[in-house]
C-alpha cells in the first residue's frame, strides 16, 4: 500500500496505485474528484463542491452526497478512517495532498512552463522533449463522461492547453530546421481549427521553409478570405506582417518579439484559482493590437503594410484621441469584450456598428466600454471621440453640447461651429463621412438624447453605454452586464490588494466577494479596504459586510460609495416607480412572481407588470423570465433603506396573505383528504387557484425559497418593532406565517428542509417573544415535525413537548392530532411500540373528531405499523387492506402509496411474499408517479428483502440498489440507511461479501449517528 497513487484526467478520469487500477465511482463522484484534483492540493469548500457537480440546481440532498463520495474514496484509497493522509478534510469541505507529478494534467502544466524555460534559453531538444512528454499524457477528451459546470470548463482549458502545446512543438520542430516533418500535421490542425491563426502561421511558415512559397501565400488568403467573411475582421497584426515578410521572401523561421511575448504567456503557469467553478477558459490571443493611435503613428499607419486605410483627415488636421484611461487593474469579461470589440469592427451593412453595454450602477459599464474601446482603436486611425452623457444626472448633457465638443475636436473652429443643434449634427456627419472614426458616448439616459450623434456612414462605429435598456435604439449588438463571475471577483481583489491578500484565505476572500454581490464596484471598494488596512484579513472585512443591514455603509472607500451610485438611478424614479422599487426590494429574496408582486403593490397585475418591466428598463430590477423579477442583493438592501418600518411590515403582511392563500389551495390538491384553509386563514387575499396537484407543486417550487426569505424578515420586523414600541406589532403577520410553513410542510421535496428548519425556528422564537401561546404551539410543532424528517429525534420531541402543552392549554386541536402522529412516528423508530401506539390511538379519532380525512388515515397505519413491529402483523393487515379501500375511492395519492408500503409489510411479516411483491410493485409505481422520492426509496428497499426471502439475490441487490440511488437524492438519513442494509444484505446472499461489508459498516455509521436502535443490530455485521 506504500505505492504513489496516480490520477488520470486527460481522458477518462482514473486512478491507479503501480499496476493496480482503483475505482473512481460514478460519473458524478468523478466530477467531484476533478475539482480536488485540478485544485493542485488546495481545498474546496463543500458549496464549491456542489455549485462544480451540479451547478446552480443542486438537489437538497448534496451535502450529504458529497460526504458520500468523499468516504467512498478514501475507502478506494484505503485511507484510515481517523487519519486519512490523501483526501484530507478542510473545514466542512476537503483537500488532497499530492505532488503535481501524480495528476497527468498539473504535470502536464509543468511540463509546458518547463518547456517554454527551455526554448526561451535556447535549449530547443529539452523543450520538445518536455512538450513530447506533456502531449503523450492526453488519452483522449479530458474528463470524458465527466458533468457538471466544472468539467466542462476544465475540459475548455485542458483542450487549450494541448493546442497550445501542439503549437510550441511545432515552433520548435521549425527551429530545429525540420520544416518537412510538420508541414502535413500543421495542415490538418490548420483546417481542423480554422480560426486558430497560429497554426496558420506555423503552417505558412513551415511551407516557405520547404519551397513553397506560393502555397504559403495561398494559405494566407484562404484564410483572410474566411476571416472577412465570417467574422468582418482582417488577420492580426502578427499574420499580416508575415505576410508581407513572404511577399519579400524574407526569413520567417523566426516569429517577430511580439509574437514570441505572446506564445510565451499561452504557457505560463496556470493561475492557482483557475478551478474555481465559474471559470472560463483562458483568455484567447486578440487579433487587434491595443496600441495608441497620435496624429503621429497615425500618419505612419498611412504607409503601414497592414492593410489599415490611412486617415482620411487632410495632414495636419488634429486626430482626436479622446478615450479616457483605461482601468489598469481590468479583469475579467472576456466574453463581453469579445462580443464587444467584434461587433465593432464588423462593418457589414450601410449603417454603422451601434454597439450598447447596459446593466445597473456599479456593474463595470463604463469600465468594459472604455476597455474596449482601446482595444478596437487601432482600426479607427481618424480618432476616437468620448463624451459623458450624464444619463442619471439631473443636468445630463444636452446633445448641442456634445456635438460642439466634437466639432471642434475635428478642428472646426469654435466661431464656425453651426448654432442649431440640426446644423451642427448635420456637420457632424458630413465630417465623419467615409472615415473611420470610434464615438463613446457613455451613460446615455434615452434615445432622444443620442439620436443626432450617430454618425452616418458605416466606416465609424458607436459604442454606447446605459442603465435603461434603450429598446428603440436598433443596434448591431447589446451586452447586458452583470455581476463578476467569482474567479473574476477573486482576481480583482487580488489585483487591488495584492496576492497575499488572496492566498492567506481564499476561502474567505471568496465568502467577501459574494457578500459584495459580485458587483465590481462593490468588490472594488472591499479591495480597496483590505488595500488600505491589511492587517483586516479578508475574513474581517467579510464579517463586517454580514449584517445585510450595514453592508452598504461599509462599501465606502474614499469617494467612491455604492449607496451614492444606487441614489442617483433611485432619484430618476416617479413616485410611483420608487414605491413599487421600495417595496419589491421588501419581498423580493431572491425573485418573485408577477401575481405576488401585484398583491404586494394592491395593484392588478397589468398595473404591476407595466411599474415592475419600467424598473426592469432602469435597470433596479432584472427578469429571469415572463413573469418573474429578482433585484439585486446590494439594490435589495437600499431599497429597503428607503422604506420604514411600518411600510416593510406591511409589505411583507400583504404577501404573506398571498402566498397562504394560495398555498392553501395547493395544499388541496396534495392532501386532498384534509381542508386547511380555516385552521392558517381567514385571509384577505384569495390567492392563486391551480388546475392539479401537478401545477400546484411546480408553483411551489418556485415561490418556496422568496417565502421562506419572507417568513424570515416577518420575524426580524416584528422583533424589532417589539423591542422599539414595546407592543406585539406584526403578530398577526406572525401567526400567519405559521400557517403558511405549516401548509409548505405536505409538499416535502419540493421546499428545502434546511430553509423551512432556519424559518420554523426564527418563527419559534418571534412567537415566544410576542407571548401568543397559540403560534407558540404551531411554531414548535413546525420545529418537531422537521427535526422528525431530519431523523433529528432528541430535538423533535424538545419541540414537540413543548407544541403538545401550548397546543392542549389554547385547544388547537388541529394542531395538536400532528403533534400527537408525530411522537407516535418518535416512539416507533425508537422501538418503543406501545408509547407509538398511545400516542397514535389518540390521533386517529381526533382527526377523525375535525373531520382531517388524511390525518385520520395517516394515523391509523401509523398504528398499524406499531401493532406490526409488536408482533401483531395480521391485525395491520386488516387494518391496512381497510384503509387501501378507502383510499382507492379517494384522490389521496400519498395516502394510498403509504397505505401500500405497510401493506405490503404486513404480507410480509406474515409470509406471503408474492402478495407483498404486488403491493409493494404497485406503491412504488405510484411514489414515483407522484415524486414521492423517500417513498419510492422505502419500498425499494422493503422489496428488496422480500426478493430475498423468496430466494431472489441478483433482484433484490438490484432493487436495493436502486433504493440507495433514489434515497441519496433528497432523502432522509434514515432511509438511506435501511437502503445500505438491503444492499448489503442482498450481496451477502450473493456472495459478495466484502462489497456488502462497505454498504452495512456505512448504514451502522448513519444508524449511530442518528442514535437509532439499529445500529445495535448491525454492529460488527460488516465483519
Amino acid at each position: 500500500m506504500s505505492q504513489t497513487v496516480r490520477f488520470a484526467t486527460l481522458g477518462p478520469v482514473g486512478a491507479s496505485r503501480g499496476e493496480q487500477s482503483i475505482s473512481v465511482g460514478s460519473p458524478q463522484q468523478q466530477a467531484m474528484l476533478a475539482v480536488l484534483l485540478l485544485r493542485a492540493g488546495r481545498a474546496a469548500s463543500l458549496q464549491e463542491l456542489i455549485d462544480a457537480v451540479w451547478g446552480p440546481t443542486s438537489p437538497n440532498s448534496a451535502p450529504a452526497t458529497i460526504r458520500t463520495y468523499a468516504w467512498r474514496l478514501r475507502q478506494a484509497l484505503a485511507e484510515s478512517r481517523t487519519k486519512p493522509r490523501t483526501l484530507i478534510s478542510v473545514g466542512d469541505g476537503y483537500r488532497l495532498a499530492l505532488a503535481r507529478r501524480d495528476v497527468d494534467a498539473l504535470w502536464a502544466e509543468q511540463l509546458a512552463s518547463q518547456a517554454v524555460e527551455h526554448r526561451s534559453a535556447g535549449r530547443l531538444a529539452k523543450a520538445g522533449e518536455q512538450i513530447g512528454q506533456a502531449l503523450a499524457l492526453w488519452r483522449g477528451e479530458p474528463l470524458a463522461g465527466v458533468p457538471g459546470p466544472h468539467a466542462e470548463q476544465q475540459r475548455q482549458r485542458l483542450g487549450e492547453l494541448r493546442l497550445t502545446l501542439l503549437e510550441e512543438h511545432f515552433e520548435v520542430l521549425l527551429r530545429q530546421g525540420a520544416p518537412a516533418l510538420a508541414v502535413p500535421e500543421l495542415g490538418a490542425l490548420a483546417s481542423a481549427h480554422p480560426l486558430r491563426e497560429r497554426f496558420h502561421a506555423l503552417h505558412m511558415r513551415a511551407l516557405h521553409s520547404t519551397g513553397r512559397l506560393a502555397d504559403a501565400l495561398a494559405a494566407y488568403h484562404r484564410l483572410r478570405e474566411r476571416l472577412v467573411e465570417e467574422l468582418g475582421v482582417e488577420p492580426s497584426l502578427e499574420l499580416r506582417d508575415l505576410y508581407q515578410r513572404l511577399l519579400v521572401d524574407d526569413d520567417p523561421a523566426t516569429p517577430q518579439p511580439a509574437a514570441r511575448g505572446r506564445e510565451q504567456s499561452a504557457l505560463a503557469p496556470a493561475d492557482p484559482r483557475s478551478a474555481l467553478p465559474a471559470e472560463e477558459p483562458p483568455e484567447p490571443w486578440r487579433a487587434i493590437a491595443p496600441e495608441p493611435v497620435t496624429a503621429e503613428n497615425g500618419e505612419r499607419a498611412a504607409h503601414a503594410p497592414d492593410g489599415d486605410e490611412a486617415p482620411a483627415f487632410a495632414v495636419g488636421a488634429p486626430v482626436p484621441a479622446q478615450l479616457p484611461n483605461g482601468a489598469v487593474d481590468f479583469t475579467g469579461r472576456v466574453t463581453a469584450l469579445g462580443t464587444l470589440t467584434r461587433a465593432l469592427v464588423t462593418h457589414r451593412y450601410d449603417a454603422p456598428p451601434v454597439v450598447l453595454i447596459t446593466g445597473m450602477g456599479g456593474v463595470g459599464k463604463t469600465t468594459l466600454a472604455v476597455r474596449a474601446a482601446h482595444e478596437v482603436r487601432r482600426r479607427f486611425p481618424d480618432g476616437q471621440l468620448y463624451a459623458d452623457m450624464r444619463g442619471t444626472q439631473h443636468d445630463a448633457t444636452a446633445p448641442g453640447l456634445v456635438l460642439s465638443g466634437f466639432l471642434t475636436a475635428l478642428g472646426v473652429a469654435a466661431r464656425s461651429v453651426p448654432e442649431s443643434v440640426d446644423d451642427r449634427a448635420g456637420l457632424l456627419r458630413s465630417l465623419l463621412n467615409g472615415k473611420r472614426v470610434l464615438i463613446v458616448l457613455d451613460n446615455v439616459r434615452d434615445t432622444a438624447q443620442i439620436n443626432q450623434i450617430l454618425p452616418g456612414t458605416a466606416s465609424c462605429a458607436v459604442l454606447m453605454t446605459s442603465r435603461a435598456r434603450l429598446w428603440g435604439l436598433p443596434t448591431s449588438a447589446r451586452v447586458d452586464l452583470t455581476g463578476f463571475r467569482t474567479d473574476e471577483a477573486v482576481a480583482l481583489v487580488e489585483r487591488v490588494a495584492g496576492p497575499a491578500s488572496v492566498n492567506r484565505d481564499l476561502s474567505a476572500v471568496v465568502e467577501l466577494v459574494h457578500r459584495c454581490g459580485l458587483l465590481p464596484l462593490a468588490v472594488r471598494i472591499a479591495a480597496s479596504r483590505l488595500a488600505s488596512r491589511p492587517h483586516w484579513g479578508a475574513a474581517a472585512l467579510s464579517a463586517r459586510l454580514a449584517d445585510e443591514r450595514r453592508r452598504l455603509s461599509e462599501l465606502r472607500a474614499g469617494d467612491l460609495a455604492v449607496e451614492a451610485v444606487f441614489a442617483i438611478g433611485y432619484q430618476q424614479l416617479s413616485a410611483e416607480q420608487a414605491r413599487a422599487f421600495r417595496l419589491i426590494a421588501t419581498v423580493c429574496d431572491p425573485e418573485i412572481g408577477l401575481p405576488a408582486a401585484s398583491a404586494v403593490l394592491g395593484l392588478d397585475e397589468d398595473e404591476t407588470e407595466a411599474q415592475l418591466e419600467s424598473l426592469v428598463d432602469a435597470s433596479l430590477l432584472e427578469t429571469s423570465q415572463p413573469g418573474r423579477y429578482r433585484c439585486h442583493g446590494l439594490l435589495r438592501a437600499f431599497g429597503q433603506q428607503q422604506t420604514s418600518a411600518a411600510e416593510r411590515l406591511c409589505a411583507l403582511d400583504r404577501l404573506i396573505d398571498f402566498l397562504v392563500a394560495t398555498t392553501a389551495h395547493a395544499f388541496r390538491h396534495v392532501v386532498p383528504g384534509d381542508q386547511i384553509s380555516h385552521a392558517i386563514g381567514p385571509n384577505r387575499s384569495s390567492g392563486m387557484r391551480f388546475d392539479g396537484a401537478c401545477a400546484a407543486r411546480e408553483w411551489v417550487t418556485a415561490e418556496a425559497k422568496g417565502a421562506f426569505t419572507a417568513v424570515l424578515e416577518v420575524t426580524r420586523e416584528a422583533r424589532a418593532a417589539l423591542a422599539a414600541a414595546s407592543e406585539p406589532v406584526g403578530a398577526d403577520t406572525v401567526r400567519k406565517a405559521v400557517g403558511l410553513l405549516i401548509a409548505l410542510t405536505a409538499f416535502g421535496p419540493n421546499v428545502q428542509r434546511e430553509r423551512l428548519a432556519q424559518a420554523a425556528s426564527a418563527l419559534a422564537e418571534a412567537a415566544e417573544a410576542l407571548d401568543d401561546k397559540h403560534t407558540v404551539g404551531r411554531a414548535h410543532f413546525l420545529c418537531g415535525n422537521i427535526a422528525v424528517q431530519r431523523t433529528l429525534l432528541a430535538e423533535a420531541k424538545e419541540h414537540l413537548r413543548i407544541a403538545e402543552i401550548n397546543c392542549r392549554a389554547t385547544e388547537d386541536l388541529l394542531i395538536l392530532c400532528q403533534v400527537l402522529n408525530d411522537l407516535g412516528l418518535i416512539a416507533l423508530f425508537e422501538h418503543h411500540y406501545e408509547e407509538a401506539a398511545e400516542h397514535l390511538e389518540e390521533a386517529a379519532p381526533l382527526a377523525r373528531r375535525l373531520g382531517q380525512r388524511s390525518g385520520e388515515l395517516v394515523a391509523t397505519l401509523n398504528a398499524a405499523l406499531a401493532r406490526l413491529r409488536s408482533g401483531r402483523a395480521e391485525e395491520a393487515r386488516a387494518v391496512c387492506e381497510e384503509a387501501v379501500t378507502t383510499l382507492r375511492a379517494s384522490s389521496d395519492g400519498q395516502g394510498l402509496a403509504y397505505a401500500l408500503v405497510v401493506l405490503g409489510l404486513s404480507l410480509h411479516e406474515l409470509g406471503r411474499y408474492e402478495e407483498a411483491v404486488e403491493r409493494y410493485t404497485e406503491g412504488l409505481r405510484l411514489s414515483r408517479k407522484l415524486g414521492l422520492r423517500e417513498r419510492e426509496a422505502q419500498a425499494h428497499h422493503l422489496l428488496a428483502d422480500t426478493l430475498r426471502a423468496l430466494g431472489r439475490p441478483a433482484e433484490a441487490a438490484d432493487t436495493a440498489a436502486r433504493g440507495v440511488a433514489r434515497a441519496a437524492d433528497g432523502c432522509s438519513e434514515r432511509v438511506r440507511g435501511h437502503a445500505l442494509v438491503a444492499l448489503g444484505r442482498a450481496l451477502g446472499d450473493l456472495g459478495q461479501d466484502g462489497e456488502a461489508a462497505v454498504h452495512l459498516t456505512e448504514a451502522e455509521e448513519i444508524f449511530t449517528r442518528l442514535g437509532l436502535p439499529e445500529a445495535r443490530a448491525l454492529r460488527g455485521a460488516a465483519d
